[in-house]
């Protein structure tokens, strides 16, 4: 035992102060290693979110003119209520690049969620809540595509990770590079 705690100091010493190209790749896999299954955890425990992520498309994105035929006049035509959409969360849209806290809770129309299609994660906003056999699904569109697409019709609740609770602008464009640069 006392063998391997030495052996553990003396790598753990070699991973903090060493100056070789080993030692800083060492360095960078072990900080992500705890940042991605230690810190990031207790951050999402402590604050009481299911996901802390990145907007990665512009799919949300209000763009001045593009939005009222996208969205408002999409809402009109499609028999919505405006005094009903004039009140759903995030009406100015989310940006490519910020970041937003999800959280779980009951989703009704007009509530922005988070999925998974694939391997991708998609924020698009709830247009249809459905409930067949006791089991609920869920239709969705990004704010800014002219249509749903095919994936987003009867999305079963079980693949909801939650809903947008908090936008914070920019703080997503780090992951957005990332994600652009590896595809991860």
């Amino acid at each position: 035992m006392r063998k391997a705690l030495r052996i553990f100091k003396k790598f753990v010493k070699w991973v903090l102060y060493g100056k070789g190209v080993g030692s800083y790749i060492a360095f960078v896999v072990f900080a992500y290693v705890l940042l991605k299954f230690v810190a990031f955890p207790v951050f999402l425990y402590v604050f009481g979110l299911n996901d802390f992520i990145a907007v990665l498309s512009n799919s949300m994105h209000h763009q001045p003119g593009v939005v009222n035929i996208t969205f408002y006049e999409w809402l009109d035509r499609n028999g919505y209520n405006k005094s009903d959409y004039l009140s759903w969360p995030f009406q100015n849209g989310l940006d490519m690049g910020d970041a937003i806290t999800v959280r779980s809770g009951e989703i009704n129309v007009g509530d922005v969620v988070v999925y998974y299609y694939g391997r991708n994660l998609i924020v698009h906003r709830v247009i249809n809540k459905t409930v067949i056999d006791g089991k609920t699904y869920y239709t969705t569109k990004g704010d800014a595509n002219p249509v749903s697409l095919d994936f987003e019709y009867n999305i079963p609740s079980d693949r909801i990770i939650g809903k947008a609770d908090l936008k914070i602008p920019y703080l997503g464009w780090p992951r957005t590079i990332m994600y652009y640069l590896t595809g991860f």
